[in-house]
């Protein structure tokens, strides 16, 4: 009697593994959409709370911020990633044919100069193929991606629609006791808004600030740099510079010297402090991921999930490093105990 009890057990819990095993393969490919679609929804949270402020019915607050998260999301794929490729394609044209050894030669006639301009030319070449590459993925896959973009609107809907009871739900299922799960909740709240607000919105910011003198300058192909130098800018050690050094050096290599000291002067001072402006009033210092492990999270993230582990990279690090630091302090330990 007990060997067929172990034998119902053993094929209950093979058909159990095997469910949870299809579940994993059917939702896999769009599981990133779901995982920011969940993101999105804590991070316009309190906009949906404010709009309910003013429209108390939740299905109509909340289909006002889908619309306008559609907005945001169509009016720049409708009317600037056109003239984004282009001027990617036009760009990678001209830096072929561009010798920065040879620029740079011309201002610092050194051998060491020689060093900086041949790896300039590596950087700035690696840096617009990678920015093609995924341009043409994402064209090519463009079926693919409309249908994650309703994934993510669907997902989005629900999770900010019914967040008490989604954050009940989750309560609910966590086998960690209250206290435990509050602390895990406050790090988490913490490490993400470091991520998104921190790292994320300041190198967009830093990103369309260049964009704006470049603009001023009249420099050419502004679009594509200045999406290069918000992406740029969103990767820890990195930054903007990597956009308006060469450029500056271009305008003065082209007989452009005051546009081109002006960007350096405007780059170097203002820009690159955007950071050290902005960081304090969008969050207080929440993130003790050291700039190291931010930058592996950020570079292996852009590996392994795209564009999108600008995000997702720093984020997985950081919670994989919250659990340790919670083991290391011995605060798993009342994991089951309420």
């Amino acid at each position: 009697m007990a060997d067929s009890d172990n034998v119902k057990r053993g094929v209950v819990g093979i058909i159990i593994l095997a469910i949870f095993i299809l579940a994993f393969f059917i939702i896999r490919p769009i599981i990133l959409a779901i995982v920011f679609g969940l993101l999105f929804a804590y991070i316009f949270g309190p906009i949906n709370k404010k709009i309910q402020t003013k429209i108390k019915n939740r299905t109509i607050s909340t289909i006002i911020l889908v619309l306008g998260i559609i907005a945001i999301v169509a009016i720049p794929i409708a009317y600037l990633v056109p003239s984004i490729v282009n001027q990617a394609f036009e760009t990678y044209v001209t830096i072929q044919n561009l010798n920065m050894e040879q620029a740079v030669n011309k201002i610092i006639p050194t051998d060491f100069a020689s060093i900086i301009g041949r790896n300039l030319d590596n950087i700035i070449g690696v840096t617009f193929s990678t920015f093609l590459n995924q341009f043409k993925n994402m064209l090519i896959n463009l079926p693919s991606l409309l249908f994650q973009f309703v994934v993510f609107l669907f997902t989005f809907y629900f999770a900010i629609k019914d967040a008490d009871q989604f954050r009940a739900y989750i309560s609910s299922l966590s086998p960690f006791s209250k206290s435990t799960e509050e602390r895990f909740l406050k790090e988490f709240r913490g490490i993400t808004n470091a991520i998104v607000f921190g790292q994320v919105l300041i190198g967009v910011t830093q990103g369309l600030a260049l964009g704006a003198g470049l603009f001023f300058l009249g420099v050419p192909k502004v679009l594509i740099l200045t999406v290069l130098a918000a992406l740029a800018s969103a990767i820890p050690v990195l930054g903007s510079w990597l956009v308006w050094l060469p450029v500056s050096i271009f305008l003065i290599v082209s007989g452009q010297t005051f546009e081109g000291i002006f960007l350096l002067l405007y780059g170097g001072i203002f820009v690159s402090s955007i950071d050290n402006f902005l960081r304090p009033y969008l969050l207080s210092k929440q993130s003790n991921l050291p700039i190291a492990l931010s930058l592996i999270g950020t570079i292996g993230g852009l590996f392994f999930f795209g564009i999108a582990g600008l995000i997702l990279g720093p984020l997985v690090i950081a919670y994989a490093l919250i659990i340790i630091e919670f083991y290391r302090q011995g605060k798993l330990k009342d994991l089951f105990n309420n």
